[in-house]
């Protein structure tokens, strides 16, 4: 009977080992709950990006909830371009975007251009590139969705789901050796 009862369980409880193993497993979460896979996930930004290609440049915006952060490259060696001036025209509107040795980007914090490319729908953006050895003037569109850009930098919690079929599974495996579990030992009887 003892030998019954201790199979069942190990039938039953295998499977919540294994299903609950998978959310504490290493790698998943740091010491404060950050995610240590963001080597992988580091491409894919939730932000609203826009991209503009030249002869001469390849830049690439982002906008965040506190500043639009441009990353300009040379086209032909793909090396970045510090010592250029950048200047941004939405509409009637222009602002400057000043670099960043830190983040090896340019950054643009005007308040009001901000709160202009943070409105929903498209935004066509001028951008005027100027080095000591060239110039060139780049266009770009940038697409706002009707989300709002603070809910854009929180995760789905996709790691979070409860998984409700591991539990079917398991009652059935119970019940699958409860009744064996009886049958054997009628049969013994």
């Amino acid at each position: 009977m003892q030998r019954t009862i201790g199979c069942v369980l190990l039938i039953v409880l295998t499977p919540f080992y294994f299903s609950f193993s998978s959310y504490a497993s290493p790698g998943a979460h740091g010491p404060n709950g950050e995610h240590l896979d963001t080597q992988r996930e580091q491409g894919k930004s939730s932000y609203p990006k826009f991209e503009s290609v030249t002869e001469s440049f390849e830049l690439v915006g982002e906008l965040t909830e506190h500043q639009l952060v441009i990353y300009l490259h040379d086209f032909k060696t793909n090396v970045p371009v510090s010592d250029a001036s950048i200047e941004l025209e939405v509409g009637n509107l222009s602002a400057n975007a000043h670099y960043s040795e830190q983040l090896n980007a340019y950054i643009l914090t005007s308040e009001t251009m901000l709160t202009l490319l943070s409105q929903v729908g498209s935004h066509e953006i001028m951008l005027t590139v100027l080095t000591e050895s060239s110039g060139d003037l780049l266009t770009a569109n940038l697409e706002i969705i009707a989300k709002p850009l603070s809910d854009l930098s929180h995760g789905d919690g996709h790691h979070h789901k409860f998984r409700w079929w591991i539990v079917v599974i398991c009652i059935l495996v119970f019940v699958g050796g409860l009744l064996f579990g009886r049958q054997t030992k009628g049969a013994k009887a």
